[in-house]
């Protein structure tokens, strides 16, 4: 395994029959990026969950044509970049444009059981950090939000830090997600 800097560029068909031969090749790319110092089993089982709902959300989500990935590491961290030219997150319209900036209002529950609860962080119009929180039954939503949300919390849950952004500009959604080592 290295220690230094990697990055690589991978162009997903958005078809199911290519999702397990993405996935192996992706963990392997994840793999030569780890450093020494790194937990690889930890790292790659959480990549592995992070990877698979990624690839998955392409073939539900970003149409026809490829998604692009991109993996860099530098030693301390792993980012992981799924961009597709598919429909923008439903969630980037629901978002009250007339509430300021740092306000507790930019966060919204997205989705709660007894777990795990699910928040949407609005840090600009079009950028949304998630995050979750130990569930309460004070936030429990019915079971068809619980479900429609199961792969952000997933890899909300798996990972370090994980965004989404719509570039208007390009009509390109961009997931985001951080790996520690």
């Amino acid at each position: 395994m290295q220690s230094c800097a990697c990055k690589v560029e991978f162009e997903f068909d958005n078809t199911a029959d290519k999702l397990v031969s993405s996935l192996e090749y992706m963990l392997g790319q994840v793999k030569a990026c780890l450093p020494k110092h790194a937990n690889p089993d930890d790292i790659l089982f959480r990549c592995k969950v992070i990877i698979t709902e990624l690839l998955t959300n392409a073939i539900k989500h970003a149409g026809k044509g490829n998604t692009r990935f991109d993996v860099e590491g530098d030693g301390a961290k792993l980012i992981i970049y799924k961009t597709d030219t598919g429909m923008p997150l439903y969630l980037v319209n629901t978002r009250n444009n007339a509430v300021p900036e740092n306000n507790a209002e930019n966060k919204r529950l997205i989705s709660a059981d007894p777990l795990s609860s699910l928040y949407a962080n609005w840090e600009s119009e079009n950028h949304i950090r998630f995050t979750s929180e130990e569930g309460s039954l004070d936030d429990f939503l019915s079971v068809e939000q619980v479900a429609e949300h199961f792969g952000i919390l997933i890899i909300t849950n798996s990972s370090d830090e994980f965004t989404y952004t719509y570039n208007k500009k390009t009509r390109e959604n961009i997931f985001r997600v951080r790996v520690d080592f």
